[in-house]
């Protein structure tokens, strides 16, 4: 619970995320990403979003609780 963090973004990322309504600015929640899944915004930090070293923000494109929605699943299919 203790170390999430949020990663940094490139120059500008954030401003299109904005404007193509895939994040908010949240007054008291701050930047807020939206999950394709669940279709609903969440935090942008570690606590609700996996690492990536290969996405731009630095952060997995589905958060925590879709992924692990779907490991359930394919462990329950087998």
């Amino acid at each position: 619970m203790f170390g999430e963090y949020t990663p940094l973004m490139k120059t500008g990322l954030m401003e299109q995320r904005v404007a193509r309504g895939k994040a908010v600015i949240d007054p008291e929640l701050g930047l807020q990403k939206w999950c394709p899944d669940c279709q609903e915004f969440w935090p942008q930090d570690t606590l609700f979003w996996s690492i990536s070293n290969y996405k731009p923000d630095g952060l997995q494109g589905t958060c925590k609780a879709c992924q692990l929605g779907k490991k359930r699943e394919k462990r329950n299919a087998a």
